[in-house]
């Protein structure tokens, strides 16, 4: 798997509403075919690593002063809790936690 596809990736990610079997169907490989891609180049599972940049687009979002709830919404969560607790595992802290200290950071740039 060529290091070019990895942008392309990031891009289609979104585009799979972050699912793996989506990706594997928007690369046009085979499931297998993407997890073993994804291990030999990235050590990891795709669904790992969509879930991390599912996590980094829902920073984005809290960093511009969206609502959790609604950033669990548009990043296709079914329940507002599993976000909390997927953003949890990869950022150790809450939504919440982490758009109190944006907001807290944005305070101190502009005062």
């Amino acid at each position: 798997m060529a290091n070019a596809m990895y942008h392309d990736w990031e891009k289609l990610a979104v585009v799979a509403c972050y699912d793996a079997r989506e990706l594997a169907r928007l690369s046009r490989v085979s499931v297998r075919q993407l997890q073993r891609d994804f291990k030999r180049t990235l050590d990891r599972t795709p669904q790992d690593w969509l879930n991390e940049q599912r996590v980094i687009a829902a920073r984005a979002m809290l960093a511009a002063g969206v609502p959790v709830k609604r950033v669990a919404i548009e990043l296709g969560f079914k329940q507002s809790s599993h976000f909390c607790r997927q953003f949890k595992a990869f950022s150790l802290m809450t939504p919440s936690q982490y758009a109190d200290l944006n907001f807290q950071c944005e305070d101190v740039v502009q005062g």
